[in-house]
């Protein structure tokens, strides 16, 4: 009988610890994933504070991210020749290129740092409208030589940038 209970106690031992060890991949799985959407989210807003400045203030305050704009008018977010649509334009050596600061800090997880740069692509639409595309990556990500993602998370953003939103003015207000 004892013999008995010790198998049955051998192996509810042996199923909690299965379950303790996915449950533990699956929440690393969870934090890697959010970093990279914090990355995509930190390049959006990057790329979309460069446009705000390009279309206000003629690229004073990001003049190199400025000139990385795309000049070519595209008409549709899904236009064959958009940019963000061409795997070259996320090589790093690409002129379409933005790399947005880095998002992460000394306190963020060990696991979380190192992560490549958050990167997008801003692209004219008809009616002085811009679209934006981002991404973002995690720390163990890496590319192949026309920026592909081999290994790691990756998130995707886009948004669309229309002069008749009114946005937050130097001042306070909106302008």
């Amino acid at each position: 009988m004892a013999l008995i209970l010790l198998i049955v106690l051998t192996f509810a031992s042996l199923s909690s610890a299965k379950r303790v060890t996915t449950h533990d991949v699956i929440a690393q799985n969870l934090r890697i994933n959010e970093v990279a959407q914090q990355s995509a989210e930190a390049a959006l807003r990057h790329c979309e504070a460069v446009v705000i400045d390009l279309v206000d203030n003629a690229g004073t305050t990001y003049p190199a991210d400025a000139a990385r704009v795309g000049n070519t008018a595209i008409a549709t977010p899904q236009d064959p020749a958009a940019l963000w649509l061409q795997p070259a334009n996320w090589a790093a050596a690409s002129a379409n290129l933005i790399q947005a600061p880095p998002v992460y800090s000394a306190n963020v997880r060990a696991d979380s740092q190192g992560a490549p740069p958050p990167q997008c692509i801003a692209e004219r639409l008809p009616d002085n409208r811009y679209l934006v595309t981002a991404r973002g990556h995690s720390a163990d990500t890496t590319f192949d030589a026309n920026g592909r993602l081999i290994t790691g998370a990756e998130v995707w953003l886009q948004s669309i940038l229309s002069p008749q939103i009114p946005v937050q003015s130097p001042g306070g207000g909106l302008a």
